[in-house]
């Protein structure tokens, strides 16, 4: 048996087909949920890139000891739990964090990594660009020095084949060539888009819009709530259906790119021995929700509390639910839908159970093959948030989104020092680790108030009824706090978050 996971970043469901969306072009991850299986609630864990990629690639949750950062030397990375298994592993990728200070250990445990360069801000190229374009200066406008970095980077591409995805599946596609033959292979794809900044060649810019401005710009800001604040106030509606076009163009390019893998799985006759996995870290917000730019607040929120354009708390499904298909030659598939309700630590010991290693290395994930089979069950209740924020949980009835209190203690738990504090402690604080680990105390100024919400809620429209009904968002705390003793949570976070 061979698997191939294949991870596209930031893959809102709600814009592909498979999950009702009437636009936008993705005939080949069409193809997939029509061969495969489609779960339709599937939800994240850890957010956003890199604690997204430690729950996948090693099983543990993260967000409740740390948040983005390095493999620790106690997990078991599946690339060595695979090797050891007597599978070749392959990653192609050019999510550029893996060769970041703050995000080593993940890739060097396979046997081979490809690595295209550029997007976003890899410190890739250095020469200064001259006579820049106007969209490189509207990035800049909202984002300083942003979009000049980028360009730095991509300014002698010349068509579409130059841009990240395509490259990203070629090299996949061709190490299929070179490898298909092996008795038994990993092979993770993971391609960075369709992730901002959403710039595009045509034919996919003018794709799904004719309102080609200069003025707009293809990165709005987030990560900083003056700036953000600063481009709602000035934006326009029709600015923001303009991102949202390049964003639906960048996931139409990203789906003919992966056409290559498919004709490989074709030629070579894959899918009679190989299991295919298509998912994403996170959604993205992408300003959906504002029908009316005076109700921005000053803080740069909407009128439903999301931060417009991002992924961060509070996670409503808009960008928590996102996609998973999968095939399996052994398994029940042809477009079968499956409503049970799985997370990111799952991927992990599936894989390892496909593949003959032992998922039981998985603190926290459950294999999902006996859901594929038919004869499984899914997750009756499941939490997800990002770290030193708030936290989210599900009944599958209701969501509530539980604010925090910035005043109350924090730490970090990990094995590896951040910065040289003169109050950290170390000791053995992680349930399962039997390994000494330091605990720093950590500061983050976020205070955010609950919400409660039905799960049937439309998305964008999500009505808060926390005030109505206090008796479920107390039921919810109640099964929330149970389910995070049991998986250990550090005994500070109850406090903070209101538990």
């Amino acid at each position: 048996m061979n698997v191939i996971l294949i991870l596209i970043d930031s893959l809102n469901r709600h814009y592909l087909p498979a999950y009702g969306c009437k636009d936008v072009k993705s005939p080949n991850i069409d193809q997939l949920a029509q061969k495969g299986v489609v779960f339709t609630n599937h939800i994240i864990g850890s957010a956003p890139c890199m604690p997204a990629r430690r729950e996948l690639m090693t099983g543990r949750r993260e967000f409740m000891f740390r948040g983005w950062g390095a493999l620790e030397p106690f997990d078991a990375p599946i690339a060595r739990e695979l090797r050891e298994a007597g599978a070749v592993t392959q990653m192609v990728t050019d999510h550029y964090h893996y060769w970041e200070n703050k995000a080593h250990g993940y890739i060097e445990h396979f046997d081979g990594c490809e690595m295209i360069r550029g997007h976003e801000f890899d410190f890739w190229k250095t020469e200064r660009q001259p006579n820049e374009p106007d969209w490189v200066k509207d990035i800049n406008k909202h984002r300083p020095g942003a979009g000049s970095r980028y360009y730095r980077n991509v300014a002698h591409f010349k068509g579409e084949e130059d841009f990240f995805s395509p490259k990203v599946f070629k090299a996949a596609a061709e190490w299929l060539d070179a490898n298909h033959n092996q008795d038994s292979f990993f092979l993770k794809i993971e391609s960075f888009d369709t992730h901002e900044p959403f710039h595009v060649p045509e034919p996919y810019r003018s794709m799904y819009t004719q309102d080609l401005n200069p003025d707009y710009t293809c990165w709005p800001p987030y990560q900083q709530q003056e700036h953000r604040t600063e481009f709602f106030r000035n934006t326009t509606l029709a600015e923001l259906e303009y991102v949202r076009a390049q964003y639906k163009g960048k996931l139409t390019m990203v789906d003919t790119a992966l056409g290559r893998i498919w004709a490989a799985m074709d030629k070579y006759k894959l899918w009679d021995n190989t299991m295919v996995i298509l998912t994403t870290d996170h959604g993205h917000e992408l300003a959906e929700a504002v029908t009316d730019l005076s109700q921005i607040t000053d803080d740069g929120r909407d009128a439903t509390g999301r931060v417009p354009y991002a992924k961060q708390h509070p996670h409503y499904m808009s960008n928590a639910n996102i996609p998973l298909m999968v095939w399996h030659p052994d398994m029940l598939c042809g477009g079968r839908r499956v409503d049970q309700m799985t997370t990111a630590v799952d991927i992990y010991p599936t894989i390892l159970e496909a593949l003959g290693a032992d998922s039981s290395v998985s603190p926290h994930g459950r294999s999902i093959l006996p859901i594929l089979a038919g004869q499984g069950t899914g997750r009756e209740f499941h939490y997800w948030g990002m770290y030193g924020y708030g936290i989210c949980c599900t009944d599958g009835e209701h969501i509530l989104l539980q604010g925090s209190n910035s005043e109350a203690p924090l730490y970090w738990y990990s094995a590896m020092m951040r910065t040289p504090f003169s109050d950290c402690e170390s000791g053995k604080f992680i349930p399962g680790v039997d390994c000494p680990v330091w605990r720093i105390p950590m500061k983050f100024p976020f205070d955010f108030p609950s919400i409660l919400c039905r799960r049937d809620d439309p998305l964008f429209k999500e009505k808060n009824i926390i005030a109505e009904r206090p008796d479920i968002a107390a039921r919810l705390r109640k099964r929330l706090r149970t389910q995070l003793e049991v998986d250990g949570c550090p005994p500070e976070q109850y406090d903070r978050l209101g538990l």
